[in-house]
């Protein structure tokens, strides 16, 4: 399945790309979201979202629909056709 992403802040820089589009299994995680991330754009992206297997204190994800947003931690499942902001806190 294909989920969206959209990178803001410095994570734009460790990927090179603001958005992007990834194919994950269908029992899918927002952690297989970021090694999908990881594996297309390069290994520096995966330690600027995850500490281990938790999203960083600095990090926050977002599921974003039309009518809602969804905060997300590493272990949530995600779903084909959504589309997930990841960005830093200031």
């Amino acid at each position: 399945m294909i989920v969206e992403v959209r990178l803001e802040g410095a994570l734009v820089a460790r990927a090179g790309a603001r958005r992007a589009r990834v194919a994950v299994p269908e029992d899918a995680t927002l952690e297989d979201v970021v090694s999908a991330l990881a594996d297309e754009y390069g290994p520096q992206v995966r330690p600027a979202i995850l500490e281990a297997d938790r999203l960083r204190s600095d990090t926050i994800a977002v599921r974003e629909s039309h009518d809602s947003q969804e905060r997300l931690s590493s272990n949530s499942t995600v779903s084909g056709g959504d589309t997930v902001r990841f960005q830093m806190r200031a």
